[in-house]
């Protein structure tokens, strides 16, 4: 065992052994005042004797008061006190001789504890040591079933008799170091706090781990809790003093002079995190992190933050808190309660966020510098070398132009290309072959964000180009628009269009036309062919009487959007981006406000938005002159319907010889969803009518369809003949 290890347990030795002796003062001296330990019912009643006992014995007393232990006794006692205090003294002499920090001491000065504050946290934290306390604190309670030490308990051990003693009830506040520190915890005892001498404190676990040298970050502050050593290696220490100020981060003379609170704020959580640990490094002190959960409520996220400024502050190291968006209020600013936490480590303090965060005017007066470092999202340059640097050469099919691709269609963050990365080789490894681009796209879709379930309906695209029928003109705009999208990255940003000529990198286009012209089923080839997700917009979610609440429920849709690198397609756009009208009263008023908002908001959008209607004139202007590309879904012609026919055919399925897809597109002018609809009535007419499709299914589901539509049925129009 180290020489530390056995100085530690030797020290704690001493400490326990002081204890023990002032306890069984106390024992005894409550066995002479007449309390008999053979006593089955002893605690769970009060006699005749006892009651008249209490009345007469003085205020501020106990049990044992006035009792004078014999001299021999007392004497002994007094001894082996008087030993384990030497015996303490000569520890902590010796280890400052050989350097070595005994971490209860270490607590003691680290907290600025008292004597008395100190004493009553020993006294707190044996239980958690030997398991006897927990017998002795009950019969010295009078309780079995008290077995930690109250408030009136620690006052009797440690001070003389008296309501002198209550004056140290100070220390057991919320605001004294044993509570704001979280050192020990008050332990709820239902229907006995009315009297505060009744309360009753364990030692924190995280603090109890600490001082047996088995801390865990894990056990101590939960999920998301990580400690990182300084490390061994000199040179990888000088090259984080080196590089961690890349990014804006002040130079490590900075922390160690003034000990700022730094905001490091941006989606990259993993980047911010790694010029911490480098930060950490170039300081020479470990690092602990601690990652706030933002569903957890505010009260309880403080109390994580408490603890963790507890733990930091006796690990020395270095804290970062991921996830203080939870402690930024609606005005932007660092709530009070938070930065009373913070103050606390009375060192820096590195907090993370999505956004920047400021101090209130009440904390105007503090002395903590508040230092702000933005990390913006990796541009497609520096996403396309990471995924490059990841994959060394492993896909043996992924070109520079579609890694710039990949890049470009996917604003993921760093730890997000990590993972993806890695599940994409993890797939083609679970199907024993090379890594292939595709598996690229789809664990980069599969990593992205995927909030928008919530929000919006997700479509799986099954369809390719081949299964679309159009005219020249639309088809060759479609082409043009996923160009646009894939080239994106090269135009913008290579080239530097992006800087100064267009207000956003975002791809906008309207496809109007009657319904079932393939509206839906082009953006679904546009998903397929990129590689990306496409969300339908669900306007039942959307559109609100309220005033406002449209605005948020399209907020909430673009925000979600922009980390899920997705398609949005709104169909029956102009249900929501309509035209506005004359003012002539305020539902025209908050309306126009509704749509002025959208207008600003779909030019601000990075993503692709497809916006569907059936009647483009219902549109406002102001949208239109936005829209990088509008697509004409005309109604087919007889020449393209008889490409629909021929196109939506499935070939795997049997039908007769005499099929004449000829006549079905001359004499129905449908588009062409209602000719699939079709299909699929027939194939079901089919399958219960000998497995085979004829013209008189389709016949009888061209017939359906036509009433469902409620057009006039003509039955010479379904005469074979």
């Amino acid at each position: 065992m180290p020489p530390t290890v056995n100085l530690e347990m030797t020290y704690l030795q001493a400490i326990l052994s002081w204890l023990d002796a002032c306890l069984e003062r106390e024992v005894r001296r409550w066995q002479l005042a007449g309390q008999d330990p053979a006593d089955r019912f002893r605690g769970l009643y009060i006699s005749d004797a006892e009651a008249l006992a209490l009345t007469r014995r003085g205020s501020g007393t106990h049990w044992g008061s006035g009792i004078t232990l014999p001299p021999d006794e007392s004497r002994q006692l007094e001894k082996m006190q008087a030993g384990a205090l030497k015996e303490i003294q000569n520890i902590e002499d010796q280890a400052e001789k050989q350097g070595i920090t005994l971490r209860l001491k270490a607590l003691r000065e680290t907290f600025g504890l008292s004597s008395f504050e100190w004493w009553a946290f020993i006294i707190c934290l044996a239980p958690a040591l030997d398991l006897r306390y927990e017998r002795i604190y009950s019969y010295l309670q009078d309780d079995v079933t008290r077995v930690l030490p109250s408030i009136d308990l620690v006052l009797h051990i440690l001070l003389p008799e008296g309501f002198s003693r209550l004056e140290n009830l100070r220390y057991f506040d919320r605001g004294s170091a044993l509570r704001f520190f979280r050192l020990l915890v008050l332990v709820e005892e239902s229907g006995k706090h009315s009297n505060g001498l009744r309360k009753v404190f364990c030692t924190a676990p995280g603090v109890v781990d600490w001082l047996l040298g088995s801390y865990s970050p894990l056990a101590a502050l939960g999920e998301g809790a990580e400690f990182f050593p300084i490390p061994d290696d000199e040179d990888e220490i000088a090259r984080s003093a080196e590089i961690f100020n890349r990014n804006g981060i002040p130079p490590a003379h900075v922390f160690k002079d003034v000990k700022p609170i730094l905001s490091l704020y941006g989606e990259d959580f993993l980047q911010q995190e790694l010029s911490v640990r480098q930060l950490a490094a170039a300081l020479r002190k470990p690092m602990l992190k601690v990652k706030l959960n933002p569903e957890d409520s505010g009260e309880a996220s403080l109390e994580l933050l408490y603890s963790a400024v507890r733990d930091a502050r006796m690990l020395d190291a270095l804290l970062y808190i991921q996830g203080g968006g939870v402690f930024i209020d609606g005005n932007g600013c660092l709530t009070p309660a938070s930065f009373a936490a913070l103050r606390l480590m009375d060192d820096s303090v590195v907090i993370s966020s999505k956004r920047p965060f400021r101090f209130g005017a009440e904390m105007l007066a503090n002395d903590y510098p508040l230092m702000r470092v933005p990390f913006e999202k990796l541009s497609t340059i520096e996403r396309s070398e990471l995924w490059s640097l990841l994959l060394e050469g492993m896909a043996k099919d992924l070109t520079e132009e579609k890694l710039h691709i990949l890049a470009g269609q996917f604003s993921l963050t760093s730890g997000q290309i990590i993972a993806a990365a890695s599940a994409a080789m993890s797939s083609a490894v679970q199907k024993e072959r090379v890594l292939q681009s595709a598996d690229l796209f789809e664990a980069a879709r599969f990593h992205s964000g995927h909030h928008l379930g919530k929000l919006a309906q997700k479509i799986e695209p099954r369809y390719v180009w081949e299964d679309m029928v159009l005219p020249e003109i639309p088809m060759t705009m479609l082409r043009e628009l996923v160009s646009m999208v894939q080239s994106r990255p090269l135009v913008l940003d290579t080239w530097g269009l992006g800087r100064k000529l267009t207000a956003g990198s975002g791809v906008s286009a309207l496809f109007s036309g009657p319904p079932g012209t393939g509206k839906t089923l082009a953006a679904q080839i546009m998903a397929n062919q990129l590689g990306i997700d496409l969300y339908r917009i669900d306007l039942s979610t959307v559109v609100s009487k309220f005033v406002g609440e449209t605005e948020k429920n399209l907020e909430r849709i673009f925000s979600e959007a922009s980390d899920s690198n997705a398609i949005l397609f709104f169909d029956e756009a102009d249900a929501i981006f309509g035209k506005r009208s004359e003012v002539k009263d305020a539902h025209d008023r908050y309306a126009n406000i509704e749509v002025g908002y959208l207008l600003q908001r779909m030019e601000n959008y990075d993503g692709v938005a497809i916006l569907a209607t059936n009647l483009r004139a219902n549109l406002d202007d102001a949208f239109t002159r936005r829209l990088q590309f509008i697509v004409n879904f005309p109604f087919p012609e007889e020449e393209y319907r008889l490409r629909i026919w021929q196109v939506l055919m499935p070939p795997d399925l049997p039908r007769a010889d005499n099929l004449d897809l000829e006549l079905m597109a001359k004499r129905f002018k449908l588009a062409g969803g209602n000719i699939r609809n079709i299909l699929v009535s027939a194939a079901f007419l089919a399958a219960a009518d000998g497995g085979c499709m004829t013209m008189s299914h389709l016949m009888h589901g061209a017939k359906r369809e036509i009433q469902k539509m409620g057009r006039l049925v003509q039955e010479s129009d379904y005469d074979l003949a």
